[in-house]
């Protein structure tokens, strides 16, 4: 009967296998660097990582905002160059493995384009990185494998070692599960 109990009471949980790779430190080849200096990792990365510990169809993304801040004309001879930005707020819903929602973060950011050739280059453009730097923003709350740890001055450390809600002995089991998931 006990386990029965501990099944309903781990509905609408992160499996043992997700919480494996979740406690995991960021592997730094996933991690670049801007111009700046600054340590960043791709949305296409995020997104990868996202259905590598969730599957196929176990989270969504909601953009709540998506908002025209500006747009500047550069005249440059007979033609004109554009410069535009845009605000973003995404939401990730994540879904447990039956598709139940276990819970959702907002991102917000600011995205810009500067210097295109066309309007239209230049609105595609920087409505695309803001919602990628919103969805990048959301998805560190799900700890180091979706870039927490580079607030941290830019650490690929991990920086969440342990969670009381989900303790060790509910997945520190090795077993191959984590092995393809570099």
């Amino acid at each position: 009967m006990s386990q029965n109990v501990t099944a309903l009471n781990r509905a609408g949980r992160l499996t043992a296998p997700q919480l494996r790779l979740l406690h995991r430190s960021v592997n730094p080849e996933r991690i670049g660097e801007d111009d700046k200096g600054f340590s960043h990792m791709e949305a296409w990365d995020i997104k990868r990582h996202l259905i590598r510990v969730f599957g196929f169809g176990g989270y969504d993304t909601e953009n709540r905002e998506l908002a025209l801040v500006r747009e500047i004309e550069i005249p440059a001879g007979n033609k004109s160059r554009w410069t535009v930005v845009y605000r973003a707020q995404v939401r990730l819903i994540v879904k447990d493995t039956a598709g139940r929602e276990i819970g959702h973060w907002d991102g917000e950011a600011i995205g810009d384009a500067q210097n295109q050739p066309t309007i239209g280059d230049a609105h595609d453009l920087a409505l695309k990185s803001a919602a990628s730097q919103a969805l990048k923003r959301a998805a560190t709350n799900l700890g180091d494998q979706f870039g927490l740890s580079l607030y941290n001055k830019g650490s690929r450390d991990a920086v969440v070692g342990y969670s009381a809600a989900h303790p060790p002995k509910d997945w520190e089991k090795k077993t191959e599960d984590t092995a393809q998931a570099a």
